[in-house]
């Protein structure tokens, strides 16, 4: 079981990049799962969240596991042309512009926690590979 990270300061923002650019030599793509909105606002304020890319940015661990597993899979069978790990659900609202939108409407962390006041997601949705992020946002 994790712990929720509700605050992080620069220096977790400057020890994420440096894990970063580390991984990168070695071709290993950091994701991050359910991020708080303070902490979701510090990276993106920080640059991590286009560092990063917001394709890699989940609602859920499971949601980062899923892609992973599919990108691997992808990378397996994969063509010389590489592909974007969510080509299936960029065109979704990200859910880093509803809680940009709920932020600005001032919902109380209870009505963001419970859900309340969130706009209602498509029904067509699958939510196993929804990206916090979408590229557009």
């Amino acid at each position: 079981m994790t712990a929720a990270v509700t605050y992080i300061d620069s220096s977790v923002v400057q020890a994420l990049k440096d894990l970063y650019q580390e991984y990168k030599l070695r071709d290993i793509q950091i994701a991050i799962s359910n991020p708080s909105p303070e902490v979701l606002l510090t990276l993106s304020r920080s640059g991590l969240v286009e560092l990063i890319g917001k394709e890699w940015y989940f609602v859920r661990v499971h949601d980062v596991v899923q892609v992973c597993l599919q990108h691997v899979q992808s990378l397996k069978g994969a063509s010389n042309s590489p592909q974007a790990p969510f080509s299936s659900v960029e065109n979704k609202p990200s859910l880093f512009a509803r809680l940009s939108k709920e932020r600005v409407e001032k919902l109380s962390i209870t009505d963001l926690e419970s859900g309340n006041g969130r706009p209602p997601l498509p029904e067509e949705r699958d939510s196993k590979l929804e990206p916090l992020l979408s590229k557009d946002h």
